[in-house]
């Protein structure tokens, strides 16, 4: 009888054991502003979408792009029409097959002024996309696309984008449920009213604490989904996050701050991921009032005033890249630009600075009066520190540092309540002109205000040019223009930092520094 009786209480555990919930819990770094596809455009949403929703292509945990909502797509010989056909099993959450019209729908409202997608830009290449989205075409339904039939979903562009099907697996092309948002407005991305057509499903959002999604049934590869329940949980204070690693709260952290790398390297040197990835970090002036604008030397004064081998060294500390243009070294396609003044030793860049200054107006008898907004971060905190005081030593300059959290930073921004401000941005895909179209005029995250009519028909061409090296010299041009007008002063090159319990199984750094969940597993 006492067999039996251990027979069934160890089969009960390894059924146990066997149907256990499988429980992911990632520092998402801040609370996402937006989860919807056509509104989010930074990070702490995007980590969120990518996994809930996905579009006709997806970057896989390589880093790769590969196949997503759509099975297989052919290319027209002149390259300008793409046509994919989604998968017979693709379903949204609530059991609906996924359409072609979807992605008319949310390529449409994608480019609807009445959106205020500020991704917008990212469908441009997409026929009437850049007129419609500036109001000069009042047609949506002139977007160049079209559903053939349910499965069967068409898109013509102006001119060959040879890094379309990276586009298409950014979240701004992502579909959306149309009668979801028609229905519920601008909640229609809560718990409960919310659908999506990813490996999983919104099932919880508590603000300021954790947000909650489970695997998804309905999703057309389910069966390659090992977690079973992912726990975002928006962290801002990066030491906390480390706390909270440390007593076993959470298997992820996002982005590990300076003060915690030692301990890292020498404690558990195992669970820290360290690797380059597409994002540059920079500090950007407003330059639609003063003392920015119309002010060329003041902004070069700044520039050059920066130490960037003592920033990534002594304040950094985690292998970043000095950065002196705003595109990446590592990136496709490009040729980038390195301005004359960086190949000056210290003391000639410091005189060069000294020399801008005096020249714009200012000197140590009447400095510069400045304030510098950052997200609240202790990393961007000790930045801010180190750029204010080269300022001083070198200028003089009087520095007054702010720093709000990242909802209230990135609004200030985005109305240009700013003078200087911190800013970093990761490649949507790789290609010089994610950086690049940034700073476009009609760009919706052009933060600084920048208005050049010459940068934007170099981009413009550049979109017409076949060659890639040809190209390349022409974004090239493009990115020279930029630099030397200092409408930023860019500081490093990215080094991705994060840590990764090792239960957690299938982690690969990767170029995009892209890790959906479904590709990850707990062992």
């Amino acid at each position: 009888m006492q067999k039996k009786m251990l027979v069934f209480t160890l089969i009960a555990l390894v059924s146990a054991s066997t149907f256990a919930e499988t429980v992911l819990r990632r520092d998402n770094g801040a609370e996402p502003k937006s989860i919807d596809p056509q509104i989010s455009t930074e990070s702490a949403g995007s980590t969120i979408i990518y996994d809930i929703f996905e579009g006709l292509t997806k970057t896989n945990i390589e880093g790769n792009i590969v196949a997503g909502a759509a099975k297989s797509w052919e290319v027209s010989e002149d390259g300008k029409t793409y046509t994919f056909h989604l998968r017979d099993n693709g379903k949204w959450s609530d059991g609906n097959p996924v359409t072609a019209q979807d992605f008319v729908y949310a390529w449409q409202r994608a480019v609807n002024p009445a959106t205020a997608s500020e991704y917008a830009f990212v469908l441009y290449p997409v026929e009437n996309a850049e007129a419609i989205a500036n109001g000069e075409e009042k047609d949506i339904t002139k977007l160049g696309v079209k559903a053939i039939d349910d499965k069967t979903f068409e898109v013509h562009l102006n001119y060959p984008v040879p890094y379309f099907l990276g586009l298409t697996a950014h979240y701004t092309t992502y579909p959306v449920p149309k009668a979801a948002i028609e229905a519920y407005g601008d909640k229609w991305t809560q718990p409960g009213n919310l659908i999506s057509n990813g490996a999983y499903h919104l099932t919880a959002w508590q603000p300021q604490s954790q947000i909650t999604v489970k695997k998804s049934n309905t999703y057309w590869d389910a069966d390659n989904v090992q977690i079973d329940k992912v726990i975002y949980y928006p962290i801002e204070d990066r030491s906390s996050a480390i706390k909270r690693y440390r007593a076993n709260e959470i298997d992820y952290v996002e982005s590990v701050p300076t003060e915690s790398l030692e301990w890292a390297k020498k404690e558990i040197p195992n669970q820290l991921k360290i690797h380059p990835y597409l994002a540059t970090y920079w500090y950007g002036f407003n330059l639609t009032k003063p003392p920015f604008k119309d002010n060329l030397n003041l902004r070069k004064a700044l520039t050059l005033a920066i130490d960037r081998k003592t920033l990534v060294e002594k304040v950094a500390k985690a292998g970043q890249v000095p950065a002196y243009a705003v595109v990446p070294p590592n990136t496709a396609n490009s040729d980038p630009y390195t301005p004359e003044w960086a190949k000056l030793d210290r003391k000639a860049q410091i005189a060069e600075a000294q020399k801008a200054y005096a020249e714009a107006g200012y000197s140590k008898e009447k400095p510069l009066k400045v304030q510098v907004l950052y997200n609240t971060n202790e990393g961007h905190k000790n930045i801010a520190i180190a750029v204010s005081a080269m300022w001083k030593q070198v200028l003089g300059v009087q520095t007054e540092l702010v720093n709000k959290e990242w909802k209230v930073a990135i609004q200030d921004m985005r109305q240009k309540n700013t003078e200087v401000y911190r800013y970093a941005w990761v490649g949507d895909y790789n290609d010089p002109t994610t950086f690049l179209n940034i700073f476009r005029a009609s760009s919706g995250v052009n933060d600084t205000g920048y208005n050049n009519p010459e940068y934007d028909a170099l981009l413009n061409k550049a979109s017409t040019i076949l060659d890639l090296k040809e190209r390349a010299a022409v974004l090239k041009q493009a990115e020279k223009i930029l630099t030397d007008n200092y409408a930023i002063a860019p500081m490093y090159h990215y080094v991705s930092v994060k840590l990764v319990k090792p239960r957690v199984k299938g982690f690969k750094g990767n170029i995009m520094d892209v890790y959906p969940s479904q590709y990850l597993r707990i062992e």
